[in-house]
Parts: C-alpha cells; sequence; structure tokens
C-alpha cells in the first residue's frame, strides 16, 4: 500500500514540474535572474551525501567494535578493515563534493 501511494506521490510530483522544463532558455550572454537552481541542488546533494555517509561510519564503526569485542584475536585485521572502509565511505562523499561543484555552475 506505501509503495502504491509512493509512486503515486513521485508521478504526482513529476507531472507538476513539466511546465518549469518548458520554459525558454535565456539569452546567450545575459546573466541568469532567479532562483540559482545548480546551487540548490549540489548543496541538497551534500547534504544527503553527508547523511548517508555519516550513518554508513557509525553502521560500520559500531558493527566493528562488536566483532572485535567477540573475537579479540581478531582485532588486527577486523580493524584494518575498518579502516579501509571507512575511507571508502568517505571518498564516495568526496566524490559527491566534486559532481556538487559541476553542478553548481549550471
Amino acid at each position: 500500500m506505501f509503495k502504491k501511494a509512493l509512486l503515486i506521490g513521485v508521478v504526482a510530483l513529476a507531472s507538476l514540474a513539466l511546465p518549469a522544463l518548458a520554459q525558454e532558455p535565456a539569452a546567450t550572454g545575459a546573466v541568469p535572474a532567479g532562483v540559482r537552481w545548480g546551487a540548490i541542488s549540489a548543496a541538497f546533494l551534500l547534504g544527503i551525501a553527508a547523511a548517508a555517509g555519516a550513518m554508513a561510519q557509525g553502521r560500520a564503526t559500531s558493527s566493528a567494535a562488536e566483532a572485535m569485542s567477540r573475537n579479540p584475536g581478531a582485532a588486527g585485521p577486523i580493524r584494518l578493515m575498518t579502516i579501509i572502509g571507512l575511507a571508502l565511505i568517505e571518498s564516495l562523499v568526496l566524490y559527491a563534493l566534486l559532481i556538487a561543484s559541476q553542478i553548481s555552475r549550471l
């Protein structure tokens, strides 16, 4: 039931956005007036990426701590894999920062 309502909501939102896509492009060389959607979407992208990265890092750290408490003999390899995993999670957030910097120029 929830999936159906979510799908209907997304379709309704997309249909409401169609008039915005029908606007004529601005004249070349003119300074765009109004809302800078590139900057807003870049901020939204960074917010989502930072929140998801923080949640993933917290979950990975708590799982590693639990694994080390269950098996102290394997603490070294678990710690190493946790550090590698945290670095990869953080790199995804940095990639989002690069993408956001490109989007904000739009």
